[in-house]
């Protein structure tokens, strides 16, 4: 099964590069610029993954986190909190309202890469053979 990832981030340079990365490792990525669109991409598509930056326009990562939440299919689902903030408050805020992780922005693409095959490793749930 090829995973799905919706990857919500304002940022449209950090959101192509994230994206492409995800992609030549297999996984099928979906993008979207603001917590409406992330809402939508999510209901729409069931991701096996959500990555959803904190800060974003029209819908904040929280209140994004929050909705979805509502979903019964979406308790499940796998969400990383993506932040330029790295203190604990922010962290704890954002565990609080269901995220899975918590990621700082700045992690070189391997990483990303290993940590979203971590994930979605328990899930089991991996990139298409392509």
């Amino acid at each position: 099964m090829c995973a799905e990832i919706v990857l919500a981030e304002d940022e449209r340079d950090l959101r192509a590069v994230y994206a492409a990365c995800l992609r030549a490792s297999g996984y099928v990525v979906w993008e979207a610029a603001d917590g409406q669109e992330a809402i939508a991409l999510v209901a729409e598509r069931r991701p096996s993954l959500l990555i959803l930056d904190v800060w974003m326009p029209v819908l904040n990562g929280f209140e994004v986190l929050e909705h979805i939440r509502t979903d019964p299919w979406a308790t499940t689902l796998k969400v990383v909190m993506l932040s330029n903030l790295g203190d604990s408050d922010t962290r704890l805020e954002c565990f609080a309202v269901g995220a899975t992780d918590y990621w700082v922005k700045g992690l070189a693409l391997a990483e990303l890469c290993a940590r979203v095959r971590d994930l979605l490793a328990e899930a089991e749930v991996a990139p298409s053979a392509d």
